[in-house]
């Protein structure tokens, strides 16, 4: 599978948190693109219950996020 480099605009904020947060579940932005872009193909729909414009409380501690060693261990995770 052939890899393709796209530019996307991202606020800077949202990016800064989303990398905070993938970072703590062992993923790096882009495989959590993929992962979401994956998802959206498997489900013809975009893969979100509930679309929340801001964030209710306080975020779980880094410790509370789940945490893989590699793409083919989130995937698992994601089809249990």
């Amino acid at each position: 599978m052939a890899n393709t480099t796209y530019n996307i605009r991202i606020d800077s904020r949202i990016r800064e948190e989303a990398d905070a947060l993938y970072k703590g579940m062992g993923l790096s932005l882009s495989a959590a693109v993929n992962l979401f872009l994956t998802q959206s193909v498997i489900q013809r729909r975009l893969p979100i219950d509930e679309i929340v414009a801001e964030p209710i409380g306080d975020p779980p501690p880094m410790e509370e996020y789940r945490s893989f060693d590699d793409w083919e261990q989130a995937k698992k995770w994601l089809d249990a």
